[in-house]
């Protein structure tokens, strides 16, 4: 009952622990008020996942620079015309860049834009910049909100006052850049379909955006609902190419038109969110990882923390893996037992290939062993772990967003304390030193040792995993040694009930009569 006790009492702390770290609260998004530049004010916004400036010099958005990198991925400023060095966010701009939603009224550029409100909403999060000024006798408003939900998506409002009697013609950039070879293309979407062509107006009856895209990265502007605009298109003299939006500002009314930008990475659940789906085309791999995500996203949602999601998918994924696991096992240790009776075949028939597997298998028969029946069970699993390992590292960003756990204020970046590695490699050498079969000195040189450095050497190398992925490695690796125990207990029960069998059969002897003694017979 003390022994009961001792453990319910390491489980209640072990829970309360973990329940303290699902509370943590989350990152929010914050802004500053940069030195003026040639006289214009500029706010950088800071985001979990970005930087982004938006400056008085036009209303425009000079930056958005990809501070997140998951795993695998590099920071990127996707803003044509802008360069932002990794180390100290300082940006440099292209003398003649044109930046996104920079507008022009019947030909005529704007000039000066002043920042009238400026702020994040204390009840919902929601940054919000206005700009406000006039092109041509126009006036011009234009607002960008950010939500502390949203995942590389930007709304943007645009309001224009139209005094005069006679229609304006306004146009609208979102990029202006010069292509290169592998780079990032112009991308349309015309009907639900994505092309790099600019239809003509009569071939198309939906237009759904216009932007720069790459095997990484998207920055795509799409027209909200209602919003009635034509994608513009023209190369400039310094061979950069133009593009954007068109519309009509009624005469003596305000016009106003919504659009949402998406700038960030290239994940498809993540564009499907802000609508764009249509814009990815994700291959089988890519197909097989989404539901997964979904799932873990759907745990998280329950929980309030990837941790919990974690744990919880672990759980669950090992639950339908055990049969698989517990037969793979049950094979691979008879078949390491099996491994001197095979050595003193294989040394006697050495010369006999083809006798040699003969007695290899009648060996087989006779012992009751599938030597395919270890391997199957591999092959299903290795797909699935496949999976799972690439699922965490797909779903890096809103893995980012979430609170930290316990030590760890961020589980898609590494453990800072390497805590998940150490307890991870040690668990895989202890597995491999009390729990794997031995085949002593039968075994090949070096495969008794090698269990030991393998789980070193992967440490070694990939130590900067996400804190995630190895917290999800080092429960199925816990799950993995707990059942290897419990194979090993029920084969040495199987080896002592065969035993005593043998040691009565010996007693008995052959013919013998239990109820008659020597002497009378």
């Amino acid at each position: 009952m003390g022994k009961r006790r001792i453990v319910l009492g390491w489980v209640c702390l072990g829970l309360a622990i973990l329940s303290c770290a699902a509370v943590a609260a989350p990152r929010d998004i914050t802004f500053e008020k940069l030195p003026p530049r040639d006289g214009f004010l500029d706010i950088e916004v800071t985001t979990p996942l970005a930087r982004i400036i938006l400056s008085e010099q036009g209303g425009v958005m000079k930056s958005a620079f990809l501070s997140f990198a998951p795993y695998g991925s590099t920071v990127s400023e996707l803003v044509p015309g802008t360069t932002t060095n990794v180390k100290t966010f300082a940006r440099q701009y292209v003398a003649d860049a044109v930046f996104p939603f920079a507008l022009s009224v019947n030909g005529e550029r704007e000039g000066r834009y002043q920042l009238i409100d400026v702020g994040v909403d204390e009840a919902t999060g929601v940054f919000r910049a206005v700009f406000q000024g006039s092109v041509a006798g126009t006036a011009i408003e234009k607002r960008y909100t950010i939500a502390p939900d949203a995942v590389y998506t930007i709304g943007f409002e645009l309001s224009v006052n139209n005094p005069t009697a006679a229609a304006a013609q306004v146009q609208m950039t979102v990029g202006n850049y010069v292509q290169k070879a592998g780079g990032l293309e112009i991308t349309y979407l015309f009907d639900g379909q994505p092309g790099t062509l600019l239809l003509a107006r009569e071939s198309y009856q939906t237009f759904g955006g216009v932007g720069l895209m790459d095997k990484q990265t998207v920055f795509f502007l799409a027209p909200g609902a209602g919003a009635t605009m034509l994608p513009t298109f023209e190369r400039t003299a310094s061979g950069s190419q133009h593009f954007g939006f068109a519309f009509t500002a009624e005469p003596q009314a305000k016009t106003s038109a919504k659009s949402m930008l998406y700038g960030g990475r290239r994940r498809f659940l993540l564009m499907q969110e802000a609508g764009l789906q249509a814009l990815d085309r994700p291959g089988v791999g890519a197909r097989l990882m989404i539901p997964v995500i979904q799932f873990i996203d759907i745990l998280f949602r329950a929980t309030g923390n990837y941790g919990w999601a974690i744990i919880l998918f672990t759980i669950l994924s090992r639950v339908l893996l055990y049969p698989l696991m517990n037969k793979q096992m049950h094979s691979m240790a008879k078949l390491q037992r099996l491994q001197p009776k095979m050595k003193r075949v294989q040394e006697r028939f050495k010369d006999d290939k083809q006798l040699l597997q003969q007695r290899l298998m009648e060996l087989y028969k006779k012992e009751g062993i599938n030597p395919m029946s270890g391997c199957l069970p591999m092959v299903i699993q290795l797909p699935i772990i496949f999976i799972i390992w690439r699922a965490i590292l797909y779903a890096g960003e809103r893995i980012h967003l979430s609170p930290g756990f316990l030590w760890m204020p961020d589980l898609s970046l590494y453990d800072p304390y390497f805590i998940l590695v150490i307890l991870t490699t040690a668990i895989m050498i202890v597995q491999q030193w009390k729990l794997t079969p031995q085949t002593g000195s039968d075994g090949a040189p070096g495969t008794k040792y090698f269990g030991y450095v393998f789980p070193v050497l992967m440490a070694i190398l990939l130590w900067r995993f996400p804190a995630g992925l190895w917290l999800y490695y080092l429960l199925t690796t816990g799950a993995q040694a707990a059942q290897q125990a419990v194979v090993n207990r029920q084969l040495a029960r199987s080896d002592r009930l065969t035993a005593a069998t043998s040691e009565g059969d010996l007693e008995l002897g052959d013919g013998d009569d239990p109820g008659r003694s020597p002497e009378g017979s």
